[in-house]
């Protein structure tokens, strides 16, 4: 008797196993085309108006719910989403929680300069073409991805708005004076090739889940030039952020004063190179303001052996 019990208990939990997993597989099948749903709506394309973006692969009935719009999607729509916005396929298709490939530039200028040259720098002549520095407000909190560039590229046109794909460039330590001085150097190479730059301080937590949750940059309707939705918490002047010696340091990690040389010695190499110049075709003023780090430089030094 007991052993018929015993049974009948081990063939019920087989039967839950297979529902459960029959389940699980169809949560994440669905969730393909609630993601592809998701993603154009965080660009500011409505569930109705993404036919427009796939020619007569899709129609209005195919988006008019995830069931139908399940019945049409192919390998092919997916990469082609992913590729449109710049999104992980792999978050798309649900087998990761990273939305964007982030790209990383940490004391390589050179390979980000090739990397305008050859997907922007021939667009921004012909498009508006606009970045937004961003650095966390949790000063002193010395970690990793408190910093974020986003460049928002038009990619087309819905009834007079610009729908955009972002570029991420991510990495920073924006406390850390080294990644803070190559951090300035990426923005200046933004302005050299004709993208202006826009400075945002934004929430932590939302810079956090951008980076580790897989949160998705929302598109914010009341701005016609590609800024998402930040949840800015103030703004700054890139200009300054780089010209300024003042500017540059500002809310850095001191590290007791020694930081400060090191952070004016690296903007000045980095301006040998050819990194810092926000106005390339102003060679006297850019003269002018070498001068000022280089004076910055000296008094910074001199404070260190007081």
């Amino acid at each position: 008797m007991l052993g018929d019990i015993l049974a009948g208990f081990q063939l019920l939990d087989r039967f839950k196993k297979h529902f459960a997993k029959k389940d699980d597989t169809d949560i994440e099948v669905k969730s393909i085309a609630s993601r592809i749903v998701t993603a154009f709506e965080s660009h500011g394309v409505s569930r109705n108006q993404i036919p427009e973006l796939f020619n007569d692969e899709l129609d209005y009935y195919s988006c008019s719910s995830d069931k139908e719009l399940l019945k049409r999607l192919t390998p092919q729509m997916v990469q082609k989403t992913a590729e449109m916005f710049g999104i992980n396929k792999d978050w798309i298709e649900g087998s990761s929680n990273e939305v964007y490939e982030m790209h990383d530039f940490y004391k390589t200028p050179e390979l980000f300069e090739s990397y305008l040259k050859k997907y922007l720098h021939k667009k921004a002549k012909d498009k508006n073409i606009y970045a937004y520095a961003l650095s966390s407000t949790n000063r002193g909190l010395f970690r990793c991805n408190n910093a974020l560039i986003v460049i928002a590229e038009p990619i087309c046109s819905l009834n007079g708005r610009n729908v955009f794909k972002y570029h991420l460039i991510g990495g920073w330590v924006f406390d850390y004076w080294k990644s803070r001085v190559y951090f300035a150097a990426i923005c200046a190479l933004l302005f050299k090739y004709e993208i202006f730059v826009i400075g945002r301080y934004v929430e932590p937590k939302w810079l956090q889940r951008v980076f580790e949750e897989g949160e998705l940059l929302n598109y914010n309707f009341s701005d016609r030039e590609g800024a998402p939705d930040f949840p800015s918490k103030g703004s700054f002047i890139v200009e300054e952020f780089i010209n300024m010696p003042s500017s540059l340091i500002e809310g850095m990690d001191e590290e007791d004063g020694r930081a400060i040389p090191l952070a004016y010695q690296l903007w000045l190499a980095l301006s040998d190179m050819g990194y810092m110049r926000v106005f390339p075709e102003s060679k006297l003023e850019h003269h002018s303001i070498r001068n000022g780090f280089e004076q910055a430089l000296i008094k910074a030094e001199n404070n260190q052996t007081l």
